[in-house]
C-alpha cells in the first residue's frame, strides 16, 4: 500500500511538531469500519450522540483540552476528527483521555478530552490564530482499543457529519510558542551532537598520526635507505588520509542535510521496514531543525 494513501491512524507518537514531540506521539479501533462499510450499516451497529462543548483550553503540552456534556451513557467513547474532507486525517480519531493514551469516555453525562493539533490535521504548516474545524460525537459499541483504530471511511463520515457536533479550535500563541521552543531545542542538540562528532574524529586522526610518526622515527634509526622509503610511504599514506577525510566530511555534510528537517514545518519520520499504513508505534513527528532518527525515513507529504 502506498504510504500517502493509507487510512490507518497513527496516534501520536508524542508529539514528538515532530515538530518535536517528545512529540511526539503511537496510533485498528473500528474493526468493522472500512471502505466497504456503508453509512447505514455503521449507523445501525453504532449509535451516535451529539455533544455540547462547555469549555476549550490548552495545556502545557500544547493540546486542546475540551470539556462538555452529552446524553450518551457513561462509558460511551468520544470521537473527534478534522472536518476537512481533503485532509489525510479526515475520519481519523484525534481525541484521547486527558489522563493517558486511551479513549475519552462519558462519565455521568460529562466528558473531558485532549486533542493534539498535529494529530487532528495532517498539515505542512500551522499559523498562530489559525482555526481548525472539528467534528465531535459520542459513539456506542466501539470494541477496539484507542491505540488500534482505523479511520472511518469518507462515505460513512458524510452521514456522520450531519449528526455530529462541530467546533472551530483556535491555534493559540502558547501552542505556537511550545512547538517553536521544541524546534529550537532540537536544533541546539543537533548542533552539539555534530560538534562532538567532529571533535571525536579529529582526536582519533591525531592519535593515528602520532602513532605513525613514532613508527617512522624508529625505522629511520635502522637505515637511511629504509627511512627514505618509509617517508615516501608516509607521504602517500598522508595524501590518502587527507582525501579520505575530505570524502568523509563530504558524506557527513550530505547526510546531515538530508537527515535534518530543514523545512519550516513538522514532518513524519517512519521506521525503516514500516509504511504509513503500519506506522503505529513506529513513527515520530519531527520539528523543523530536528535530525531524522537512525533507522527512520521521511514520510512523503
Amino acid at each position: 500500500m502506498k504510504q500517502n494513501s493509507s487510512r490507518t491512524m497513527n496516534h501520536h507518537s508524542s508529539p514528538i511538531i515532530i515538530f518535536l514531540l517528545s512529540i511526539f506521539v503511537s496510533f485498528s479501533a473500528f474493526n468493522t469500519v472500512n471502505s466497504n462499510v456503508d453509512a447505514s450499516t455503521f449507523l445501525t451497529k453504532h449509535k451516535l450522540y451529539k455533544v455540547k462543548i462547555t469549555s476549550v483550553k490548552t495545556d502545557d503540552k500544547a493540546k486542546w483540552i475540551i470539556k462538555g456534556t452529552s446524553k450518551a451513557p457513561t462509558g460511551t467513547k468520544i470521537y473527534a476528527t478534522t472536518a476537512d474532507k481533503q485532509n489525510a486525517n479526515y475520519g481519523i480519531n484525534a481525541a484521547q483521555s486527558t489522563k493517558n493514551k486511551t479513549w475519552a469516555t462519558m462519565n455521568h453525562g460529562k466528558f473531558s478530552l485532549a486533542i493534539d493539533p498535529h494529530v487532528l490535521k495532517n498539515a505542512t504548516n500551522y499559523q498562530m490564530n489559525q482555526r481548525f474545524k472539528v467534528y465531535l460525537f459520542a459513539v456506542s459499541k466501539l470494541k477496539s482499543s484507542w491505540a488500534n483504530s482505523n479511520a472511518i471511511a469518507p462515505s460513512v463520515m458524510h452521514d456522520i457529519a450531519s449528526k455530529a457536533s462541530s467546533k472551530k479550535l483556535k491555534y493559540t500563541k502558547s501552542q505556537s510558542t511550545y512547538y517553536q521552543n521544541l524546534a529550537a531545542e532540537a536544533s541546539s542538540k543537533a548542533v552539539s551532537a555534530s560538534i562532538k562528532s567532529s571533535s571525536s574524529i579529529a582526536a582519533r586522526e591525531s592519535a593515528e598520526n602520532e602513532s605513525r610518526a613514532a613508527s617512522e622515527a624508529a625505522s629511520r634509526t635502522s637505515s637511511e635507505a629504509l627511512a627514505s622509503s618509509q617517508a615516501a610511504v608516509a607521504a602517500a599514506s598522508s595524501s590518502a588520509a587527507a582525501q579520505q577525510a575530505q570524502s568523509t566530511a563530504a558524506v557527513t555534510d550530505n547526510n546531515s542535510g538530508a537527515n535534518v528537517n530543514s523545512t519550516d514545518h513538522a514532518k513524519w519520520a517512519i521506521q525503516n521496514g514500516y509504511t504509513w499504513a503500519t506506522r503505529k508505534g513506529h513513527s515520530h513527528i519531527i520539528a523543523p531543525g530536528q535530525p531524522l532518527p537512525d533507522g527512520y525515513y521521511w514520510q512523503v507529504p
